[in-house]
């Protein structure tokens, strides 16, 4: 069987990645097929990229569902945060964070509606460390931000109830000054929610079959196999060469013919992907806030860091794949003679309570910019002791967004928003549903507007963000309270 091309252009390979592209590269020349080093010529940046006519090798790695121990109606659920190994191809195996023990990454979480559940982390690590609950509508002491820290052996404690709609979120580390090097290390895991929907009765549901995680993060390795960190101040953060799907590089996913739900989560430090499907269509039915208003059929979509997109993809007798501008081939769908039990698609997948402008009650701006050799908003660079904003429960707000320089993703913690506007322009029908993370940069301006009904906490704050992890850590994060 002919196998994968992987050609890394813009530099020279070292360690073992070289020993990896020399292989790759012997095989392709041999099978007559040759990646042009040209199609990133002029381009600072150093890529793997896998082609997308020749056939993956190594099965997707799906990880496993954490089921919760019930006692008196609470859905408890333990997780783990700690070091471990992980085979990335390279000449060893590769030191890792995760939960749960697993090689890398944590098990996915899956809540409904309604639940009450109890949520106990324990850090194994030698390092203080948080675990928050992306895109989660919680109590702020329950948000597992950088004021709710996990010291070396301890254990915290999060209980809430699941009020927000289906949903696919994610967990991840969020220590203030660290949080890129504990998810690039690999320690993030997804969270579904399921609700009542009846509209979501015909889409596939079927974890790990015709449902499927798809994280997304891109790796450096250093030559003896290792990760190799690093915080770039530049306005695009840092990029790094090797694509990993569920931290398996270049691979396939037997999946049923028919309709293949993919739930594609971008867990990179800084990379944002411009994405497509080859040999089928692509659905748009769901944003970081649940779903939307009814399907959209793309040619391609734009995933990036914190982002959460479903897609619906027809998959035929043939494979289809999904792939990257940069990276090429992300993921190759590989019809296993079975049959998708979902479908047809439906014309309307939920009611979006839309933000009136007699609702709103407050206006805020908020300019991302460059600080010296970091990162601010609004002038200033996060401050644990300083409160930006104060928010009264109960109000729905308007924010107007902008950025000088730079790219930028503004996630907001706790709550969802609307994009009310881009460039002065109403949103396209993909990006016209609930929301919890924006692009931002200097040419794209955006107002959004969301409701804060939900909690208040005088004491402990939210956070708002870049989600360019090393811009956050270089200081671009805000903290707001919610009071009432």
């Amino acid at each position: 069987m002919q196998q994968p091309v992987l050609l890394r252009t813009g530099v020279a390979p070292t360690g073992a990645r070289r020993r990896r592209s020399r292989a790759l590269f012997r095989t392709s020349v041999a099978a007559g097929v040759i990646v042009a080093a040209t199609l990133l010529a002029g381009c600072a940046e150093s890529v793997e990229r896998v082609a997308v006519d020749t056939p993956a090798e190594t099965p997707l790695s799906i990880p496993p569902l954490l089921e919760p121990r019930v006692e008196d109606g609470l859905a408890h659920y333990d997780l783990r945060i700690g070091t471990s190994r992980h085979d990335y191809q390279t000449a060893t195996l590769t030191d890792t964070y995760s939960y749960n023990g697993m090689s890398v990454l944590g098990p996915t979480l899956r809540l409904k509606t309604g639940d009450s559940v109890v949520i106990s982390v324990t850090n194994e690590l030698d390092q203080t460390t948080t675990t928050h609950w992306h895109g989660a509508d919680v109590p702020a002491e329950d948000d597992g931000g950088p004021h709710s820290p996990i010291e070396p052996g301890t254990t915290w404690v999060a209980d809430f109830d699941v009020i927000q709609p289906a949903a696919t979120l994610w967990y991840h580390p969020h220590p203030h000054g660290s949080t890129a090097e504990h998810v690039f290390r690999g320690a993030a895991g997804m969270i579904i929610i399921d609700d009542d929907n009846p509209a979501a009765a015909t889409l596939p549901a079927t974890y790990g079959f015709d449902d499927i995680p798809v994280i997304i993060q891109d790796r450096e390795f250093t030559g003896d196999g290792q990760l190799d960190f690093a915080i770039d101040p530049g306005g695009r953060g840092n990029l790094d060469g090797t694509l990993t799907v569920n931290g398996t590089i270049n691979p396939f996913v037997e999946v049923p013919t028919g309709l293949v739900r993919l739930r594609l989560l971008n867990a990179s430090q800084a990379r944002t992907y411009e994405l497509s499907v080859g040999g089928a269509t692509m659905t748009k039915i769901a944003s970081d806030g649940g779903y939307l208003a009814g399907p959209v059929v793309l040619d391609r979509l734009m995933l990036a860091p914190g982002d959460r997109t479903e897609i619906i993809v027809d998959v035929g007798v043939s494979p289809a794949t999904l792939v990257d501008d940069t990276f090429g081939r992300v993921l190759e769908l590989r019809p296993n003679g079975s049959a998708s039990r979902a479908g047809p698609l439906p014309d309307e997948l939920a009611t979006i309570d839309r933000i009136s402008e007699s609702e709103i009650a407050v206006d805020r701006s908020f300019h991302m910019e460059k600080i010296g050799d970091g990162w601010g908003i609004n002038g200033v660079q996060m401050d644990m002791s300083r409160i930006d904003e104060t928010v009264q429960l109960g109000d729905t707000e308007r924010w107007t967004i902008t950025a000088d320089t730079g790219m930028h993703v503004f996630h907001i913690h706790q709550t969802r928003f609307l994009i009310l506007a881009i460039n002065g322009e109403p949103p396209p029908p993909e990006e016209a549903g609930w929301e919890d993370s924006v692009f931002v940069d200097p040419g794209r301006d955006v107002v959004i507007a969301a409701r804060f009904n939900t909690y208040a906490d005088t004491n402990t704050p939210y956070m708002y963000h870049c989600h360019m992890l090393d811009h956050e850590d270089l200081g671009m994060m805000g903290q707001f309270l919610v009071v009432g």
